[in-house]
């Protein structure tokens, strides 16, 4: 199973509006009926120790949910809020500035519907984890993140410590390291997943934390992108808890057939078919997943769409490639103009909904759109 250099791999920033009460995201997104917020919770698993650090596993965690409807509206989030603790912006330059961005201006422009520390609505919600790609970050997919908090989930991401770009611990900060990349740290990313799970649902029974009772952990998924993808395909193998899985753009790690269980979960797989990270023997390996599925599956094939679609690398670096804006030839030709990363990322948050709607939330009326392809011209569509 091929991974990737930290050169090739992609670092996050958002973009909606930023009205403090928002009515839509990630441009021509509408939201739902919630306004969101953001909070950032530090995680230790005393049980595992982290093979980068030495210490007791620690799990940076960003947490994305429904806001209590009566609330008065909060600061809306800033990209340096992620980067927050000491040294966390001066790494955060170093980040931005590899891809050809200034971490300055980016705050200054930043974009973002989530309000930080926002008091959370009194209804309980599904949860949903998210995990990132090798060497990305655990905001590297806001723009499903918050849509899917506007519908009435809980959104969790951690960072990978160790496999993300960059951790900022209380103590430390962590650079990504290839050591997270070997097979026998594979199952590190999702007993990362299961400890959240763990975690979160010890939280939701504190009378003191602002999880009490929030959280509906009988229905709960899982959703990543790239080695993000790997992972929500091997926790759910190993985490009976994990009743639905959307993997996107498996990095070259989508688990062979004969080397895993098949699927047993409802699944949802995206891909897109001019992928240059993962190229046609990577998007073969994930159909091949996808066909090995047991129960309820669908997969959508995006037109001319490549790897960094269905993140936020649109906004840091518009001439990145591989899903965003053109590629050329070495004489500088333009080989390939790509889809509409905006409308390929509405679309997904589109499916997305429906998708765990239906398995999570038994919705009929998510289960009758996910029976069509209402784009054709846009991907190609397979359901079983």
């Amino acid at each position: 199973m091929k991974l990737f250099p930290l050169s090739q791999l992609f670092f996050a920033v958002f973009w909606a509006t930023q009205a403090k009460l928002p009515v839509v995201a990630a441009d021509s997104c509408p939201l739902g009926a919630y306004a969101v917020g953001v909070r950032t919770e530090v995680f230790v698993d005393e049980d595992r120790t982290c093979p980068i650090t030495g210490k007791p596993r620690t799990l940076v965690t960003e947490i994305w949910y429904p806001v209590a409807k009566d609330s008065e509206p909060t600061q809306t989030n800033k990209f340096s809020d992620f980067w927050s603790r000491p040294g966390g912006q001066a790494m955060g330059a170093l980040v931005i500035n590899r891809f050809g961005g200034d971490f300055d201006q980016l705050n200054a422009s930043f974009k973002n519907v989530a309000m930080r520390d926002a008091p959370i609505d009194k209804c309980t919600f599904p949860l949903l984890i998210f995990s990132h790609g090798n060497g990305g970050l655990r905001h590297q997919n806001t723009f499903q993140a918050e849509y899917l908090a506007s519908h009435g989930y809980v959104v969790a991401s951690a960072d990978h410590t160790g496999n993300a770009a960059a951790t900022i611990l209380p103590d430390q900060v962590v650079i990504y390291s290839q050591e997270t990349q070997k097979r026998e740290r594979y199952d590190d990313r999702a007993h990362d997943i299961s400890f959240l799970i763990t975690r979160l649902g010890e939280l939701a029974n504190d009378k003191e934390h602002w999880l009490h009772v929030r959280l509906d952990l009988e229905h709960l998924g899982a959703f990543g992108h790239s080695f993000g993808g790997f992972s929500v395909c091997r926790a759910a193998e190993l985490d009976p808890r994990i009743k639905a899985i959307l993997p996107m753009t498996l990095a070259g790690t989508a688990p062979k057939v004969e080397d895993s269980p098949a699927c047993k979960v409802p699944l949802l797989v995206i891909l897109a078919d001019a992928d240059r990270t993962v190229k046609e023997a990577g998007n073969e390996l994930s159909t091949a997943y996808f066909e090995a599925a047991i129960g309820p599956k669908y997969l959508l094939n995006f037109k001319d769409a490549g790897h960094y679609t269905f993140t936020e690398m649109l906004q840091i670096n518009p001439d990145w490639g591989d899903g965003i804006g053109i590629e050329k030839d070495d004489d500088g030709n333009v080989t390939l103009t790509y889809s509409d990363a905006q409308e390929d990322q509405r679309i997904t948050n589109e499916y997305t909904l429906a998708f765990f709607d239906a398995y999570l939330r038994d919705d009929t009326e998510a289960k009758v759109f996910l029976k069509e392809n209402h784009y054709p011209e846009e991907f190609e569509y397979r359901r079983e």
